[in-house]
């Protein structure tokens, strides 16, 4: 993975550990399309906010920087749960300094099986 990718995935994440959503949402692109695999679609940066509300109202969930099938990623552990492998993952797509698509794996879990994956840091 690229410096620059490396970088943007960090700050990322970082955000979502320090629940600095706000900060998130100054980084979306106007038409972002998120993509809550097996559940929602939805675009536009005003549709989006509330899933960043449903992250911070979560408690158990801890976010770590890596790598799955080698592209950056949001790894995500459930606290309740065993610690040694995520629950789920998250996968940012760029467009410059600006996200245009989330793709977040918390409702297709078993789309780990079998993929690899890594904490980078």
């Amino acid at each position: 993975m690229s410096d620059k990718d490396r970088q943007k995935i960090a700050a990322y994440v970082q955000l979502f550990q320090s629940g600095d959503f706000d900060a998130i949402r100054a980084m979306l692109a106007d038409d972002v399309k998120l993509d809550l695999v097996n559940r929602l679609q939805l675009e536009g940066r005003d549709k989006i906010g509330l899933y960043f509300t449903r992250y911070a109202e979560v408690a158990k969930w801890r976010f770590a920087f890596g790598a799955v099938e080698g592209q950056p990623a949001m790894l995500v552990f459930d606290s309740e749960g065993p610690m040694e492998r995520p629950a789920h993952f998250v996968l940012i797509d760029w467009s410059e300094n600006r996200i245009i698509g989330i793709r977040d794996f918390l409702f297709a879990p078993y789309v780990l099986e079998g993929m690899n994956w890594a904490r980078v840091g």
